[in-house]
């Protein structure tokens, strides 16, 4: 139970970590904020108003995915990608591999929201991006953790521009 609440924290981290690095982005989103919020507390009546605030969110979930990996049980024989996989066969995914391949993701290694529009998320393969997972085991709380994240965003960005310290290189750890 720990680690999935760690999961949100997780991402707003990293939301906020490059939003320091990406002004242009920052600035977006709180010109959305402003005209949406005008200073209130976002609700939940306001997220389907506040679309780029989610695009944000996702496209930081797409460089640095809640879990970077996680691994599934086949039931019985299958075949993956032309690769022969025996019954009882543990099969690792990682989102972290994943949402960074270049067959899926134009520019992979850059933060930009805009992959996140409806048009672009219509076009994309269903799998090129699963931060809660896929298929029916799927993160049962996918759809309020990303309900909590923008909620946590919105409110804390109205408030607030982070910035990084000079000289303390920020690197991802891999955790169990």
């Amino acid at each position: 139970m720990r680690k999935a609440a760690a999961l949100p924290a997780n991402a707003l981290s990293w939301t906020l970590y490059l939003l320091a690095q990406h002004p242009d982005v920052e600035q977006r989103l709180h010109t959305e904020l402003d005209e949406v919020l005008g200073g209130h507390q976002p609700t939940v009546d306001d997220l389907p108003n506040l679309p780029y605030t989610r695009m944000v969110l996702e496209e930081a979930m797409r460089l640095y995915p809640p879990a970077w990996s996680f691994g599934r049980k086949a039931i019985a024989s299958d075949k993956i990608g032309g690769y022969a996989v025996p019954a009882n066969t543990w099969v690792w995914l990682s989102p972290f591999v994943t949402h960074r391949h270049p067959a899926f993701w134009e520019n992979p290694k850059v933060f930009d929201p805009e992959r996140f529009t409806p048009e672009k998320v219509a076009v994309r393969p269903r799998y090129a991006y699963f931060p809660f997972g896929g298929g029916p085991r799927m993160c049962i709380g996918s759809h309020f953790a990303m309900m909590e994240a923008q909620l946590i965003l919105a409110t804390v960005a109205q408030s607030y521009r982070l910035r990084l310290v000079p000289g303390h290189p920020v690197e991802p750890e891999a955790q169990r």
